[in-house]
């Protein structure tokens, strides 16, 4: 008898839940180590996206965010703070007619820098 599609993602969430060491007695609180199970389920579903080009688990990791952030927020809120203030002024100055602009061609000669100059930095 084959599983129905609700017990191959059960038993598939099961067993990358272990092998991310998810918390077996989570019941919904923030934990770290709930959170850092979670971003590592995130990141292995961003891989398996990239891979293969099968957008059918974009849903899923897009809950899986709102549930890291959300966890985020309780565990760190004084980090969440403090980044949704500077987010919100980066916003701000986004925004100011007076801010410079720049090309792509500036944008990427700027990364290339930075790029090659973190190249040259011994480890």
């Amino acid at each position: 008898m084959s599983m129905s599609g609700i017990e191959a993602l059960a038993s598939a969430w099961a067993r990358i839940a272990e092998e991310t060491e998810f918390p077996a007695d989570y019941e919904g609180t923030a934990s770290a180590e709930a959170h850092r199970a979670s971003e590592a389920i995130q990141e292995r579903i961003r891989e398996y996206i990239v891979a293969s080009k099968d957008m059918r688990l974009f849903g899923l990791l897009h809950l899986l965010g709102q549930a890291s952030l959300g966890m985020e927020q309780a565990l760190w809120p004084q980090e969440y703070e403090r980044i949704t203030r500077a987010a919100e002024k980066a916003l701000r100055k986004a925004d100011d007619p007076n801010a410079k602009s720049y090309t792509h061609e500036e944008v990427m000669r700027s990364v290339q820098e930075r790029i090659d100059r973190a190249r040259d930095k011994p480890c």
